[in-house]
């Protein structure tokens, strides 16, 4: 391999500077490691650093047009849509050449809830962080509304996976990734208390709750598919699964809070109240 990227320099230093300007991604032929990093080498006896600027898909690779369609790198939710306006359907996770990688497997210490919409993972400061699935990095960079630094991957399910508070970002917007490659290591960076990843699954920017698409003990998905409906999005989702309880005397919502072990914070998201509302007895409460 090192004497055909040998022979490829040799050409590139006789050649035209002009061939240097020149970028088709349809034409590239390989990929080589070097000093410097890996560099693609073309047809037409050009090469460059893959660092230098990330291969996006070809026109062809992305004939459904789903890396085209709301692809917005410096923005974090690229659709804005609502789940009443997203008709049913399934989406196949897996395949024999597509497959699924835990990003990191940990103690998950915060669950998916009213107020949070992914899973709190716990790690350690400089551990690696992988792709879910395979797909192409639509977001990379420090985010200011507290994820700190985050990458967001469009994957060839329709689905897109966040990554937030990670140390250092490993990839960079329009790469074409791997399931299992390493993408960031994870950190504290944003709106954190402690090393985590933050990981969120989300559907044309609605989250989806992780724990009902990973079988997260096991490092592996319930099923190679998941079925697309209303009843799955948030808030649907977890209102129709959500415990109701009829408020007795002496109840107060820190009380009921540690006793369902969620916080005050979750259960006055769920109810549309304050902190200071007045509980009525015999009235009905979500509490978890």
């Amino acid at each position: 391999m090192m004497k055909l990227f040998k022979l490829w320099v040799f050409l590139i230093i006789v050649s035209p500077i002009s061939l240097l300007a020149q970028r088709n991604t349809d034409a590239i032929i390989d990929t080589v490691e070097t000093p410097n990093g890996p560099a693609l080498l073309y047809k037409n006896f050009t090469w460059e650093y893959l660092q230098d600027e990330p291969v996006m898909l070809s026109q062809e690779d992305d004939s459904t047009g789903l890396f085209s369609a709301q692809w917005i790198n410096d923005q974090i939710f690229a659709y804005r849509m609502k789940p009443d306006s997203i008709r049913d359907t399934l989406i196949v996770l897996t395949r024999n050449d597509r497959i699924f990688t835990l990003p990191i497997y940990g103690k998950i210490f915060r669950g998916f809830m009213y107020t949070h919409k992914g899973l709190d993972i716990k790690l350690d400061r400089g551990d690696t962080v992988r792709a879910a699935f395979d797909g192409v990095i639509r977001y990379a960079k420090y985010n200011r509304g507290g994820f700190g630094n985050l990458i967001i991957i469009r994957h060839y399910n329709g689905l897109e996976t966040y990554y937030a508070h990670l140390s250092k970002l490993n990839v960079k917007v329009n790469q074409v990734i791997k399931s299992g490659d390493l993408i960031a290591l994870g950190g504290s960076t944003g709106r954190s208390r402690g090393p985590h990843l933050h990981f969120e699954i989300r559907y044309k920017d609605i989250p989806l709750d992780p724990l009902k698409i990973i079988d997260f003990d096991n490092k592996k998905l319930i099923s190679s598919t998941f079925p697309i409906t209303k009843k799955v999005f948030y808030p649907t989702d977890y209102v129709t699964n959500s415990k109701v309880i009829k408020i007795k005397k002496g109840d107060t919502i820190g009380h009921l809070a540690r006793k369902y072990h969620t916080s005050v914070k979750e259960i006055c998201a769920m109810n549309k109240i304050k902190p200071n509302t007045t509980l009525r007895v015999g009235r009905s409460i979500r509490v978890k």
